[in-house]
């Protein structure tokens, strides 16, 4: 191929097929793949579900990860890198519950956490991040020891 049709290829149309051929851990992850029997889909689903609770935070000062929404599962159109963002609930992973993911947003147990003005390595040891967003959820398992 010329190298116009190999960037054609990959910019024209939707992106999701691209993910598919050139991502190696997320598809896997995500139960995206048709090569994974339906029994391991099933199990990978289960494992999930075993979570209580799944905080999902991010902002628009993100400055890793492209879109910031993906780190609430949200993602591009199918018009691609330029086209919209779309929230995870729109998602195809969402909607065809590829690992449970909807599953577990119905029965209350995802939490999204906008928290603005971090880049990516900051999120990890920001004090107002952690007392906004990750310590509201370990509430119930802390005991008052007065």
């Amino acid at each position: 191929k010329q190298w116009y049709q190999r960037r054609v290829a990959i910019t024209a149309g939707t992106h999701y097929n691209m993910y598919l051929e050139e991502v190696a851990f997320f598809p896997e992850l995500n139960n995206e793949l048709s090569s994974i029997s339906p029994e391991e889909k099933e199990r990978k689903k289960m494992n999930f579900l075993k979570l209580k609770k799944l905080a999902l935070i991010g902002g628009e000062s993100e400055d890793v990860i492209d879109p910031w929404q993906s780190t609430m599962f949200g993602f591009y159109t199918d018009e691609g890198f330029d086209g919209e963002v779309i929230p995870m609930e729109e998602t195809k992973m969402y909607r065809d519950n590829l690992f449970g993911l909807r599953t577990l947003d119905e029965r209350g147990g995802i939490v999204k956490c906008k928290y603005d003005g971090l880049t990516h390595l900051q999120f990890r040891d920001n004090q107002g991040m952690l007392r906004t967003c990750i310590l509201p959820l370990l509430q119930p398992y802390f005991t008052d020891k007065s």
